[in-house]
């Protein structure tokens, strides 16, 4: 079943999974968890008058078992001053990525990156240097990075679209958007909406296609190792370090079901 499913069999608010899925959505796809993966998560809950339950307040600590690799999940903040919180691993690097694995929340691809695909309306072989991610009419169309928006207008077969620098390196492009959200010169945030799903341009269906440049290339994103976020600051990963040990002890002894 689906992580929710999993957590109310044990009696947890089922809209935390919610929260987990946000912490791992740089390193685990949950949509394709399989039997065999686990999950371990320690948090807080909140009572009113000490007697009626408010739902789950805080992770305070979680690993997943996700294709044989154990990934923790520690919130910590690097600043004493500061409530601002991060997750990292057992190693103290950030799971947060500088990229996200896609542009929409939930998943479906419907064509990957190809150097020779049948172009369903052209009814020709070309390359497609991009990947299709289907959604209905109306989907929201999530910056996969921060950056500045460089190009946002209608064009031939591209519809509308958007195209966001994200650094001298990296630049990223949304096709067949129903309608833009954002204007050139705009910064925006990772996970921002810059759009909303259409078929607009040259397309046979609502889907957003989602194209990535490397140093002025278009690559396969899906197969780039990507930039992650920067790790903890020296000097604060010995406090770290000593902050998760016991909660690691009582994550190693758990006993599973069969």
């Amino acid at each position: 079943g689906s992580l929710s499913e999993s957590l109310v069999k044990k009696g947890v608010d089922g809209s935390f999974a919610v929260s987990i899925s946000k912490v791992y959505a740089w390193s685990i796809d949950f949509f394709k968890l399989q039997k065999g993966d686990k999950f371990a998560v320690t948090f807080t809950e909140r009572y009113i008058l000490y007697s009626i339950y408010d739902g789950v307040d805080s992770l305070k600590c979680c690993f997943f078992e996700y294709k044989g690799k154990l990934i923790y999940a520690f919130p910590f903040s690097q600043d004493a001053n500061s409530n601002k919180l991060e997750y990292f691993d057992e190693e103290g690097k950030a799971l947060k990525n500088f990229f996200l694995k896609a542009p929409l929340k939930f998943v479906n691809i419907t064509s990957h990156y190809s150097k020779n695909r049948f172009h369903p309306v052209q009814q020709i072989w070309k390359a497609h240097k991009g990947t299709d991610y289907a959604a209905a009419v109306g989907t929201p169309i999530m910056s996969t990075a921060n950056g500045t928006v460089i190009e946002s207008q209608y064009k031939g077969g591209n519809g509308n679209y958007v195209k966001v620098r994200h650094n001298s390196t990296y630049t990223t492009q949304y096709l067949h958007m129903s309608k833009r959200a954002v204007r050139v010169g705009q910064v925006v945030k990772q996970g921002d909406v810059i759009g909303y799903i259409g078929m607009t341009g040259n397309t046979s269906g609502p889907h957003v296609c989602y194209r990535f440049w490397k140093n002025g290339v278009q690559v396969d994103p899906l197969k780039e190792k990507l930039p992650v976020s920067e790790p903890l600051n020296s000097k604060v990963k010995p406090i770290y370090l000593n902050f998760i040990e016991p909660l690691k002890v009582k994550f190693e002894s758990i006993e599973y079901p069969e």
